[in-house]
């Protein structure tokens, strides 16, 4: 109602557990730590607990959208079923054909499915929400779950995200021998006023998609004073408040439209009981030993001011900056230059060179930077600017040339472990030209390049038509429908405008992955998605293949 108003795309206030809206608080940055560790550390349980309205599922669904190719997860949101009813529905999660089994059939299946993956390289996750009302047989059953493994590491990690009886529950007695499997404890903490003010203005900023100060900081006080810094509150209360000030055609949300607005809500009854209106904030958990706490990735700083994880489709072409012409670095030049780079602020500069190209940009201001994964840092810091990030491995210059498109390198110099990042801002006939965060930039030849980089690519890209989930697979039926009328604009006039996903546009598909040099599988993954957006000239996808005018997408 109020959204032409204020100049949102959408309402900033709503109730759903959008990633794209995922504020991370201090305990929030916290718990996403923890996870992120346990994952890379293969620990076998962890915990995650805070009160209703905290954004426990918010988190947890943003930390699955972050994971890559070389991790799989189930997630189960009902956890109120039986220990056969748990086996068969991770089964379901997992794509293990195992109908009619019994409970040691079902476990048998998903032990074969964890050491494939295994051989494979790849982690498995199950990530069970409102965790506190699992049964304590079914606890018991992930207990025995938690027991798959080789001599050397954990087959399956668990995670329970759910409210503080959580804790409690796995605290007692009847549970000591899965309490005692806990090995990453965490709690999600309220926010205080000055987190309650960057919350409000980090959602207003998303959904109008540019900075906008709409509500006072006597306003803010109030909300946070009925909220008692519970997100799902403050989101009631701002939305009553936006409406409110919609109502009387005021542009801002001052203390008096707050204060008419939370006695409207206490008289309709939206008010929590008092004991639930918090005065002060819970003590933080114990976070890790120091020896965990070393290698555990740590996050600092402000508000993350990001705009939309999805743009609108723009009609205007975007072109990747052109090199310049003086002479670049090669040969041997070439690894004193890397080795001159410092490897984090090397991550950051190339991010930032690859958005410019896509004419946005980097707005994470530097909290990020003491995360020490670079895969993670990378695909929060592209959240934050609003992008998705597809992370390639085993690429090769011919790759490159394929997707036609800015991307970050890791490469590494001779006698460095660590890795330094460059963006491909440029494919010249003969050279592949590395914008460095100073100076003049590097021109490399495909054998040159070769010996620098390791095979890892990041491609930042915009999901247009919000073709989500995989297609066939988890995607719903608008994405499919969605798919195929892009197919149809590319000139496959052949596929109907169905949900059905057929063999025409299957055969669609898979003229696309063959173009790009994807696996052609006919199955609508990320890489998939990037090609046929890449192939939609409307889209305004950089490019940097020489000899495109303009660098313009005219596929």
């Amino acid at each position: 109602m109020y959204t032409a108003h204020f100049g949102f795309r959408e309402k900033p206030f709503r109730l759903v557990p959008n990633p794209e809206y995922l504020f991370l608080s201090e305990s929030h940055r916290e718990a996403l730590a923890h996870l992120q560790y346990a994952l890379a550390q293969g620990e076998g349980f962890v915990e995650i607990t805070g009160e209703v309205g905290t954004g426990k599922t918010t988190l947890c669904r943003a930390f699955l959208e972050s994971l890559d190719a070389s991790a799989c997860a189930a997630y189960i949101f009902n956890p109120r079923l039986g220990p056969r009813q748990l086996l068969a529905a991770l089964c379901d999660e997992f794509g293990i054909a195992a109908d009619g089994a019994d409970t040691a059939g079902l476990v048998n299946a998903l032990n074969r499915f964890l050491l494939e993956r295994k051989a494979e390289g790849k982690k498995v996750i199950v990530l069970i929400d409102e965790a506190q009302n699992l049964a304590r047989n079914v606890l018991e059953q992930l207990r025995l779950l938690s027991n798959l493994e080789t001599r050397r590491d954990k087959l399956l990690q668990i995670v329970l995200v759910g409210q503080p009886e959580l804790a409690d529950l796995l605290d007692s007695p009847g549970l000591r021998q899965v309490g005692q499997r806990i090995a990453v404890r965490c709690r999600i903490l309220p926010l205080d006023l000055r987190q309650t003010g960057q919350y409000i203005r980090y959602r207003v900023n998303v959904a109008a998609r540019r900075p906008v100060d709409l509500f006072t900081p006597r306003a803010i006080r109030r909300i946070h004073a009925w909220s008692g810094g519970i997100p799902r509150r403050i989101n009631i209360a701002c939305d009553r408040a936006l409406l409110t000030a919609f109502g009387r055609n005021r542009r801002r949300v001052t203390a008096g439209i707050a204060r008419r607005a939370l006695a409207e809500l206490s008289a309709r009854g939206a008010v929590p009981k008092s004991s639930l209106l918090l005065e002060g904030r819970w003590a933080f958990a114990a976070f890790l030993a120091a020896a965990a706490a070393a290698a555990l990735v740590l996050y600092r700083g402000p508000l993350l001011e990001a705009f939309a994880p999805q743009a609108a489709p723009r009609t205007e072409q975007r072109a990747a900056p052109p090199a310049p012409e003086a002479s670049a670095p090669q040969g041997a030049d070439a690894g004193e230059a890397l080795r001159r780079l410092d490897p984090r602020a090397s991550r950051r500069a190339a991010l930032a060179a690859v958005l410019s190209a896509w004419g946005e940009p980097l707005s994470s201001r530097g909290m990020l930077d003491d995360v020490t994964d670079d895969a993670t840092w990378f695909n929060l810091a592209a959240k934050a600017a609003g992008f998705y990030l597809q992370r390639v491995e085993g690429a090769d210059p011919q790759a490159l040339r394929a997707f036609d498109m800015p991307a970050v390198l890791e490469l590494r110099a001779p006698g460095q472990p660590a890795a330094r990042y460059l963006a491909l801002t440029r494919i010249e006939q003969a050279s592949f030209v590395l914008a460095l965060p100073e100076g003049t930039p590097l021109a490399l030849g495909e054998a040159e390049l070769a010996r620098l980089w390791t095979g890892v690519a990041y491609l930042p890209w915009k999901n247009f038509l919000s073709l989500s989930g995989t297609i066939p697979g988890s995607a719903p039926p608008d994405s499919v429908l969605a798919l195929k009328m892009l197919l149809r604009e590319l000139g496959h006039e052949a596929v109907p405008l169905d949900r059905e996903y057929d063999g025409a546009t299957r055969r669609a598909v898979e003229e696309i992955q063959a173009r790009f040099g994807l696996p052609v599988d006919g199955v609508v993954g990320n890489l998939t998605k990037i090609a046929l957006y890449r192939a939609g000239g409307r889209f305004g996808v950089p490019r940097v293949l020489a000899g495109v005018q303009a660098g313009r997408d005219d596929s």
